[in-house]
């Protein structure tokens, strides 16, 4: 089976694209987190795992990357781990509220 590597640099509503960011401004997140990647894609069901690398456009950053299998195109992928780490922060936005 076919593979992706997702690095968190990818999803980062504070890059440009020239720094690596792979999906539309409108779906990505500021400051992504490699913990939040993994929790996103528990809840979408789909199995990962975590890589501790550096982005090499950004090496002195925190960061790294997750293996996901390709099941579908790899932007679509992006987006939709993106989107439910949105959806993570709200719900932990709202819960700190109560």
């Amino acid at each position: 089976m076919k593979e992706c590597i997702i690095w968190t640099a990818n999803l980062d509503a504070k890059k440009k694209r020239s720094e690596g960011r792979k999906i539309a401004r409108k779906f990505a997140v500021p400051n992504v987190k490699i913990e939040e990647m993994v929790k996103a894609c528990k809840e979408l069901g789909i199995p990962c795992r975590v890589e501790e690398k550096k982005y090499p456009k950004s090496w002195w950053e925190e960061g790294g990357r997750i293996v996901v299998p390709k099941v579908e195109s790899k932007i679509r992928l992006m987006e939709k781990i993106a989107l439910r780490i949105k959806e993570i922060r709200e719900r932990e936005k709202s819960k700190k509220k109560r």
